[in-house]
């Protein structure tokens, strides 16, 4: 009948937080379940392919990414890493408290999986989950949950291989933004870089790979980090 989030991994969909039939029982909303597809049939989900991490907790899934033969289930209060590297699927490891509210506060870039919330702004490299916040034992950024709020978004600047967190969209002002260099492994600043009257959409990539946003306003803005001259610069050493 519908699910909430899908990934395609070794020629399968893998889709998350089901609403289907089930024969005796009528409609039911599973939103533990992950189903996988029929190999190179992306749409026929038989019963028989459900997978689940764990039933019943409360929780449910938000979103589903893949890299590396891992599938990365991300709920409202944790993440399953789940291994598909074999015919048969098993959890690797549960982090708790990293998961997200809201699909837009992960993505994917080119060798791992980023995201972000309240607690922190995370990235898996494929073998470790690795906090962006720390830094030899030392947090980078004190004030990181009054930043970001309740649904902070995150989105992949390839061409310039950058991260960029957002602030919640109810948050005042909420165009304030954070970057992260992945080469440079630092943290920038960005006061109102993006409109703090008008709601944001999620982070995507265009084909060109650029990242793009839609703004509450109606227009669809291409980001632009170009740097631009000012007079209150403020610089901070160790």
């Amino acid at each position: 009948e519908g699910f909430k989030t899908a990934v395609v991994a070794n020629r399968q969909v893998y889709v998350g937080n089901v609403r289907r039939a089930l024969p005796n029982i009528g409609t039911v909303t599973q939103g533990d379940a992950m189903y996988k597809s029929m190999p190179g049939k992306f749409d026929v989900f038989p019963i028989s392919r459900k997978i689940e991490a764990s039933i019943q907790d409360g929780d449910e899934i938000i979103k589903l990414e893949e890299y590396a033969d891992r599938i990365l289930q991300f709920k409202k209060t944790k993440m399953h890493l789940i291994n598909i590297s074999q015919d048969m699927e098993f959890l690797e490891d549960t982090f708790m408290h990293k998961g997200v509210l809201t699909p837009g506060s992960v993505c994917k870039t080119d060798f791992g999986i980023a995201w972000v919330n309240e607690l922190g702004a995370y990235f898996y490299d494929g073998r470790t989950v690795n906090n962006l916040l720390e830094k030899k034992s030392q947090k980078v950024i004190a004030d990181w949950g009054s930043f970001v709020g309740s649904l902070p978004q995150v989105g992949y600047i390839p061409k310039e291989r950058q991260l960029i967190f957002t602030m919640s969209a109810d948050a005042t002002p909420a165009g304030d933004i954070y970057l992260f260099d992945l080469t440079t492994q630092s943290w920038m600043y960005g006061d109102s870089k993006l409109a703090d009257t008008d709601l944001q959409s999620n982070f995507v990539n265009d084909i060109n790979g650029d990242l793009v946003y839609h703004e509450e306003a109606g227009a669809v803005y291409k980001w632009n980090g170009a740097a631009t001259g000012t007079s209150t610069t403020s610089l901070r050493t160790k």
